[in-house]
């Protein structure tokens, strides 16, 4: 009934109650009749070709620092669309692990019969991986099993280069996240969920932004001169027995207060309110930033 990329196990949920089909609907936003509503997910450039210095057209390093991953592999699951009085118009059940410094945009699912209207309510999940876990075709049995292993559901593994000197990384995060009550810009609007037209079919894109691992700010500060940045010499710096390889534990070991920046006249990083003494335990809230919908769309984030 439904059709999830081919070769695929189908983990489907049937539709659920409030996906009935009707000309009239007391929704403004409906149209009647029944739409389609696929689900994607991409990494965009950064993740797929490089994060660069920053410059004037373009927000990147500003210590002068670019990354280029090797991977990075993320776990969706529980992908659920709903309105407003909490009726289900579709969820998927199960996992699928993708790596998004493939090319280009992944199909996750496709949920067609969804009834006309605005569902206001879209929400998903990056977990650990599971040993139900399906792959995308763009990573590897390998991956999985190493994922799964370790209780991964974010894998984020590259070099960072500046002048001569290159710093690699592979960091897995156990960290269970849920992205609910999903929103973003549509024809200059802010829109909540999605709406669905009759005949239609609509992407939701789950973008997943891998320079948010090198944010200077946990959130963004309510103060416009006070701007989110993109850091790394702090974390070359924590490779402490100077290997080339920066791990998390080396991570873990260093505070997060060591170095003010000569660009700004307070701290390099502001954990702004959350708890994160060390750079690893930073990172790792980062890591929960990186989910987000239809480009820049934001969701509310909650720990699993």
């Amino acid at each position: 009934m439904f059709s999830l990329k081919q070769g695929r196990a189908l983990f489907i949920l049937a539709l659920l109650g409030g996906a009935t089909t009707g000309c009239g609907t007391s929704d403004p936003t409906g149209s009647g009749g029944e739409g389609t509503i696929s689900f994607t997910t991409w990494g965009e450039e950064y993740v797929e070709d490089e994060i660069p210095v920053d410059a004037k057209d373009v927000t990147g390093f500003v210590d002068g620092w670019t990354v280029k991953y090797s991977k990075f592999l993320i776990n969706f699951q529980k992908l659920e669309v709903a309105d407003a009085k909490g009726n289900v118009a579709a969820a998927m059940d199960g996992a699928l692990l993708f790596d998004n410094h493939a090319k280009g945009v992944k199909p996750i699912v496709s949920f067609p019969g969804i009834e006309a209207k605005a569902w206001t309510d879209v929400s998903y999940e990056i977990a650990p991986v599971a040993s139900g876990t399906v792959v995308d075709d763009s990573a590897t049995e390998e991956d999985r099993q190493m994922m799964e292993d370790a209780g991964y559901s974010l894998y984020a593994a590259g070099t960072a280069t500046k002048e001569d000197v290159a710093k690699t990384f592979a960091w897995g995060f156990v960290i269970g996240t849920r992205y609910e009550r999903c929103h973003s810009e549509q024809d200059g609007k802010d829109q909540f969920g999605v709406v669905v037209t009759n005949n239609a079919e609509v992407e939701l894109q789950l973008t997943t932004h891998g320079d948010h691992l090198f944010y200077d700010r946990l959130q963004e500060s309510p103060n416009p001169a006070i701007v989110t940045s993109l850091r790394f010499d702090t974390l070359a710096a924590a490779d402490a027995d100077e290997d080339g390889e920066i791990t998390l534990e080396e991570l873990n070991a260093a505070d997060l207060f060591v170095e003010s920046c000569s660009d700004k006249p307070v701290a390099c990083y502001d954990p702004s309110g959350f708890k994160a003494p060390t750079q690893g335990a930073f990172v790792s809230s980062l890591a929960r930033t990186i989910g987000h919908f239809r480009g820049e769309g934001e969701c509310t984030i909650s720990e699993l």
